[in-house]
């Protein structure tokens, strides 16, 4: 399924830092939990990608370190040695200061490796995940450092040590005999490129939509560079008279219509349209004034089970929290925060809820399938 219209100028809606509330203010919490569901979910999709391409494959993420038992073979012989020395030689900033009195400086992980076997060569696929503003730095400071450190401290033990055990009979491992870094050339697939944050209360009450975006991925040229996975938010509130009761019927039709096939679904959502005019015609009137992006991201929340608690909950509970002070506050603020996590617990359905999303609206769209999505970034 193609991109279609109303996302061809996803891009051009409003953007807001990470960690900003949009209103001025920072909260190191949220820019926590903001770059962290960023890599979560780019994980899950490299992984599920990686593992369909590729077998026999593993992909060592930040996450998965935590349990490196859950490796084996040579696999487990590399995360082994990255544990103990994939690490900068020497603290960076220290460092230009004064090189004689450094010690070993703090640990380094890749936010994805991707390992793979080539014949009898081990590959290792690199992926990071950034922000726009920090591209060039993560370029130089993430893919170019993290390549030389595995190169010249990780893999050499490492491979030493598969072979050993290989020549010694005590395990085998089918031990390559070199490995081989290199930049990713996956990127996030069109249905991948949008992941909607937990919706978030202002300071009148409305509730506004935000959302991760990965098509800065693509820029400039439509293509973007190997390993690196670029991501900006998008916010909006919706306008005033904007018909939500409309996408929640939209939502619990889509809920009904859960494990339908799209062949199944295309059809019943035309249905639906052709049953309920009066919905159709309120929501081409706002597609026609450019909200469809906004109506999306609206509409797979609403459709999204672990979102629909959560999307009153977290605007009820803030409000109530701002009325009472200060403590009632920090609880509100703990809540938002388990609910985050909750909701990224559930990244693997994203993709399905955004082709689901935009097969329910696609009959709206008098110019029918898009142009796609790579070259409209």
């Amino acid at each position: 399924m193609a991109d279609i219209p109303f996302l061809d100028h996803y891009c051009a809606l409003p953007t807001r830092p990470v960690g900003n509330d949009g209103e001025g203010n920072r909260d190191r919490v949220r820019q926590d939990i903001e770059s962290l569901t960023a890599e979560l979910y780019v994980a899950e999709c490299f992984t599920k990608y990686f593992r369909q391409r590729y077998p026999d494959s593993d992909v060592i993420s930040q996450l998965t370190l935590l349990d490196a038992n859950r490796f084996r073979g040579a696999t487990e012989i590399l995360a082994k040695w990255i544990i103990a020395e994939y690490r900068n030689e020497f603290g960076r900033d220290a460092l230009k200061k004064n090189i004689r009195t450094q010690t070993p400086g703090r640990q380094l992980r890749s936010d994805m490796l991707g390992v793979r076997a080539e014949g009898t060569t081990m590959v290792l696929e690199l992926v990071e995940v950034t922000t726009v503003g920090q591209a060039k730095r993560t370029e130089i400071e993430d893919l170019q450092h993290k390549t030389d450190v595995l190169t010249r401290f990780v893999i050499d033990p490492a491979l030493k040590e598969m072979l050993a055990l290989q020549r010694a009979g005590r395990v085998s491992i089918g031990a390559p005999t070199r490995i081989e870094i290199r930049r990713s050339t996956w990127r996030p697939s069109w249905n991948e490129l949008y992941y909607p944050l937990v919706p978030l209360p202002r300071a009148r009450g409305n509730v506004k939509y935000e959302w991760i975006c990965y098509k800065p991925t693509f820029r400039p040229d439509g293509i973007g560079k190997d390993g690196l996975v670029l991501y900006e938010i998008h916010t909006t509130a919706l306008p005033q008279g904007v018909p939500v009761e409309v996408l929640r019927r939209v939502a619990r039709r889509l809920r009904e219509l859960e494990n339908q096939h799209q062949l199944v679904l295309l059809p019943a959502m035309q249905q639906y349209w052709d049953d309920n005019t009066a919905d159709s015609r309120e929501l081409k009137k706002w597609l026609a004034i450019g909200l469809g992006a906004a109506l999306l991201v609206t509409l797979v929340v609403l459709a999204w089970p672990t979102a629909v608690p959560l999307a009153a909950g977290v605007a009820e509970g803030s409000g109530a929290a701002a009325a009472a002070g200060t403590a009632e506050a920090v609880a509100a603020e703990a809540a938002q925060l388990a609910n985050a996590v909750r909701y990224a617990e559930s990244a693997a359905k994203v993709p399905g809820y955004f082709e689901r999303a935009q097969a329910a609206l696609r009959p709206l769209l008098a110019d029918g399938l898009g142009r796609g999505l790579v070259g409209s970034h």
